[in-house]
């Protein structure tokens, strides 16, 4: 066999098994793409209940009252969590959060302190120089609440020790197989930035006298009221709307963040999938076109054994 014809021969082994390798890791990542597909529409129902909640209870209490509804108008600091992954091999999944990421350092007036979930985020901001608060890994080979809740906390402790004005949340929005998109929200306050009007330090917030008073004492108050107007109804909360948020509301920021991680999880694994399904698609061309070569080159070799054979025949005859 030509050297020419062995070089194409071992390049073409090379290749198949390189297409076997990305077939395997392409079935590897639809498996845990179902799964995690499974698990983030799953927990989008619980995520919107507990915002719909919150959503039903704020009308009932001064907002600008609560820490975590409200905040400076003009903000100081803030920080982004930018949820990534920990390994590559899923096209432009992380390039294009990262891309989003810079734009939106780029937008901001105030310092911003990151906070990255996946090696593949801590890398990128580390050489733009960012200002790295803490690093976590990513939770994608197995998630779980738990795993999720330090990275909320965390957040919420620098948030409520005023260390940080606003609290943003960038993730890959999973829409379908192949369409994931990167996704900027305000985690903290509660209340979007755009409405943050007027500054909760220069406005004296109202509180529900109800508030201060223990089981007993509001339903005495209720029944003396109700003695006093009994056609004047109105919805009582036991407990009061105040402590109903207090409760909810550290729950929804870690429910979100949560969300948010399956969300980037779902869209990690089928941005793999579909990266690997391509590299497979393209080995799959090359081997087809490499065999074609192969074909022709050890046809042209035969060609040329054949001739030099009859020449030799011929030469001898003569």
């Amino acid at each position: 066999m030509p050297a020419n014809t062995r070089a194409i021969n071992s390049r073409l082994k090379s290749i198949k098994n390189t297409r076997k390798i990305t077939k395997a890791m392409e079935l590897v990542a639809g498996a845990k793409m179902r799964k995690a597909v499974q698990m983030t529409v799953d927990s989008r129902n619980y995520s919107g209940s507990i915002k719909q909640i919150v959503t039903d209870v704020l009308p009932l209490i001064n907002q600008k009252s609560h820490p975590l509804l409200y905040g400076r108008k003009e903000a100081k600091s803030s920080i982004l969590v930018v949820v990534a992954s920990d390994r590559g091999l899923c096209g432009s999944f992380n390039a294009q959060l990262i891309k989003t990421c810079k734009e939106f350092l780029a937008s901001r007036k105030e310092p911003v302190k990151i906070v990255t979930v996946g090696k593949k985020a801590e890398g990128p901001m580390r050489r733009i120089n960012a200002d790295i608060l803490a690093s976590f890994e990513s939770i994608s080979n197995a998630p779980s609440f738990d795993r999720s809740k330090s990275t909320g906390q965390l957040v919420y402790d620098e948030f409520l020790h005023n260390r940080a004005d606003r609290v943003f949340l960038c993730y890959s929005d999973f829409r379908s197989a192949i369409s994931q998109v990167p996704t900027i929200v305000q985690l903290l306050p509660i209340i979007p930035e755009e409405d943050l009007a007027v500054d909760v330090d220069t406005e004296e917030a109202e509180t529900d006298p109800r508030e201060k008073m223990t089981s007993a004492q509001r339903l005495a108050h209720d029944r003396a009221r109700a003695e006093k107007n009994p056609l004047d109804y109105e919805v009582v909360f036991e407990p009061s709307p105040r402590h109903v948020l207090d409760q909810m509301l550290p729950r929804q920021i870690d429910t979100r963040l949560y969300q948010a991680m399956l969300e980037s999880t779902a869209s990690e694994h089928s941005a793999r999938m579909m990266a690997m399904r391509t590299a497979t698609d393209s080995a799959g061309d090359m081997i087809d076109s490499l065999t074609l070569t192969f074909n022709r080159a050890r046809q042209a070799s035969i060609t040329a054994e054949i001739s030099e054979i009859s020449a030799g025949k011929a030469a001898l005859e003569n």
